[in-house]
């Protein structure tokens, strides 16, 4: 998890990318963003365009799952997408992965105007291209 998030920082500088966001999805903020710190700091020093988080068990947490997080960031989102951004996706693999490609189709088909299957089509794509990466567990 680490190591693949610092690979995509040293891509990302490499390259001269600066469209880069990381989405994170934990339990509890305080037990469990072990790499908070280091994510922040790649996203004060540019590294990361977004680091956005979601909470499942705090209760003070407006976004419970990534998939919230996407939801309600959708516009960013999708402008990010729009400019060749790379979306890392972390967190737990129970319902993650379908949930975040569900709403990432959605949202995409909505603001594109266009069908599920062309929306599929191409987030489907952009997991081939290295543009949608996902890091999940259980």
């Amino acid at each position: 998890y680490q190591r693949r998030v610092r690979e995509a920082v040293v891509s990302t500088q490499s390259t001269g990318r600066t469209r880069a966001v990381l989405i994170t999805g934990n339990r509890y903020k305080g037990l469990d963003s072990i790499y908070s710190s280091m994510f922040t700091s790649y996203h004060d020093d540019g590294t990361l365009e977004s680091y956005l988080t979601a909470y499942s068990r705090d209760a003070d947490s407006t976004c419970k799952y990534v998939q919230d997080v996407i939801k309600k960031h959708e516009q960013e989102i999708v402008a990010f997408i729009e400019e060749g951004a790379r979306l890392y996706v972390c967190g737990d693999a129970k319902g993650l992965s379908v949930g975040v490609f569900e709403v990432l189709c959605n949202i995409l088909g909505s603001f594109k105007g266009i069908g599920n299957s062309e929306a599929r089509e191409l987030v489907t794509t952009m997991k081939k291209e290295g543009r949608y990466n996902e890091d999940i567990w259980t």
